[in-house]
């Protein structure tokens, strides 16, 4: 073989190693690249379809501010004594629906507050942790506007040598809850 024809066969495979070369770096970090941005792509769509969701939901249920927010925030104007039994009875009926029992009821005193009478009651009661957190899911969902505050929680220890299986049963709690409400009231 001539020295030329030895040339033209290095150059050849010289450019089919450089080929391959470039063939090996398009298909590594390219192609890892371009899959980056098309997952990229796609999670801007998933999150585009989340939020045209999430504003249809808050279309459909975005009370109407026409009505007067008020009323369904503050207790109605009836004396003090029925609004404390109007929170007493929806606190039993949360507590009920929480399985909290319900030891007693405590009336706190009345607020003079600028635009509003603050009412609250004081609820003693006993149950596990997860009552109690149902408990105070219906409070603060309630409507009218209740205010859960002051909650003080006891736990009961286990009974020694009560065994593995009294660890699997759910601690009893004693706890003390001081729930508020407001309705219209005069000016101070």
């Amino acid at each position: 073989m001539s020295l030329i024809a030895r040339g033209i066969s290095s150059r050849s495979a010289a450019l089919a190693l450089l080929a391959l070369l470039l063939i090996a770096l398009w298909i590594g970090p390219a192609t890892a690249y371009f899959g980056l941005i098309r997952s990229g792509s796609d999670a801007i769509e998933r999150e585009a379809g989340l939020l045209q969701r999430y504003r249809a939901l808050a279309e459909t249920s975005r009370p109407d501010t026409s009505s007067g927010t008020a009323s369904d925030l503050l207790l109605p104007e009836i004396p003090d004594s029925q609004a404390v039994a109007r929170l007493q009875e929806t606190l039993k009926a949360a507590a009920a629906a929480a399985q909290v029992q319900v030891q007693g009821f405590q009336v706190l005193r009345s607020e003079a507050l600028p635009g509003a009478v603050k009412i609250g009651v004081r609820l003693r009661g006993s149950g596990d942790v997860g009552a109690l957190g149902r408990l105070l899911y219906a409070v603060e969902a309630a409507r009218p506007l209740l205010v859960p505050d002051n909650l003080q929680v006891q736990s009961h220890a286990a009974p020694p040598g009560a065994g593995p299986a009294a660890e699997a049963q759910p601690v009893p709690l004693d706890f003390q809850l001081d729930v508020s409400g407001f309705k219209a009231g005069a000016s101070s």
